[in-house]
């Protein structure tokens, strides 16, 4: 008799579960939103390490991410650690590229692109910069790296912030 009570509540607590709404204990995709969140918080980083910064280019490092962020006309190179935790280095560069003119030109800073890429092809940050399409287009090109590691190029209008 008292292995019959077991089975039934051991029957009614698996029908309870399986109407349940509270999400189950353990990984869920909330830590791949925190991987997601680290690429921003090293652009944010990034901008705040040099007055008015404004960044143009993201690159995965050994250490990190190398990042180029303009600041009153003059290009700089900042070394954030992978969660963007810590800023680990920065330089003004001694001859600026071309790319340091697109920054000033953009109307949507390189956070804003990232989530509309992400939003367009969900993944992580492999790269990221600003340059023209071939249509003459200021775009922040964006590659992200799917869950199977397959890379994905998504172009954002760097005027409107609409993928394109």
């Amino acid at each position: 008799m008292r292995s019959s009570r077991l089975v039934a509540a051991g029957v009614l607590t698996l029908a309870l579960a399986a109407c349940s709404t509270e999400q189950p204990a353990g990984p869920t995709t909330p830590a791949s939103g925190a991987k997601s969140a680290q690429p921003v918080k090293a652009i944010e980083a990034a901008a705040g390490a040099v007055p008015d910064g404004r960044v143009f280019d993201v690159e995965p490092a050994n250490d990190g991410w190398e990042i180029k962020v303009a600041s009153q006309g003059q290009e700089h190179k900042v070394r954030v650690s992978r969660d963007g935790g810590q800023v680990l280095g920065k330089q003004q560069t001694a001859k600026p590229g071309d790319d340091l003119a697109k920054a000033g030109q953009a109307g949507v800073d390189a956070v804003k692109a990232l989530r509309t890429a992400q939003q367009r092809q969900p993944g992580e940050l492999d790269e990221m910069e600003i340059d023209r399409a071939t249509d003459g287009t200021l775009v922040w090109e964006v590659t992200v790296r799917d869950g199977t590691g397959i890379e994905h190029e998504v172009n954002v209008d760097a005027k409107t912030g609409e993928a394109r």
